[in-house]
């Protein structure tokens, strides 16, 4: 492997570690941590805070602290469920479904104006090549 695509998976993994730890600097706007926990929930709709800490890849604490605020600030509601009381149940609300929706829209414009230029070709190699980093890192775990 080149020097060059060392430091290009260095910089990529630095970037996603910014991204992971930038808070809103604004009030009302959502953390990414936020957004990636509200993208995986409308995914699959409905769960439990536990499943949906498992499916964002958050602590089970962390992720309680997260749907307090995300309640509050009306993106998401909890609700006991119908087959078993002792378990409660989140959802989105119709401003949580609007806000992905928005937040989606900017991603995807963003993501063409990046990616418009490269051929369908090289998508493919690159995605690809992100596969193969997800086996790397992965396999470095084990």
């Amino acid at each position: 492997m080149s020097q060059e695509v060392r430091n290009a998976m260095g910089e990529l993994f630095a970037a996603e570690r910014r991204l992971r730890g930038r808070d809103p600097h604004r009030q009302g706007e959502l953390s990414a941590t936020q957004v990636r926990a509200l993208f995986q929930l409308e995914r699959g709709e409905a769960c439990t805070a536990g499943e949906l800490a498992k499916r964002a890849d958050l602590s089970p604490a962390s992720m309680t602290a997260m749907l307090d605020q995300l309640e509050h600030s009306g993106m998401i509601e909890r609700r006991r469920s119908d087959q078993d009381r002792r378990q409660v149940i989140v959802s989105l609300t119709e401003a949580g479904h609007e806000t992905l929706a928005a937040k989606r829209a900017k991603i995807e414009a963003r993501t063409a104006e990046l990616l418009g230029p490269y051929s369908d070709q090289e998508l493919d190699s690159a995605v690809r090549v992100m596969r193969s980093l997800v086996e790397l890192l992965d396999s470095l775990g084990r």
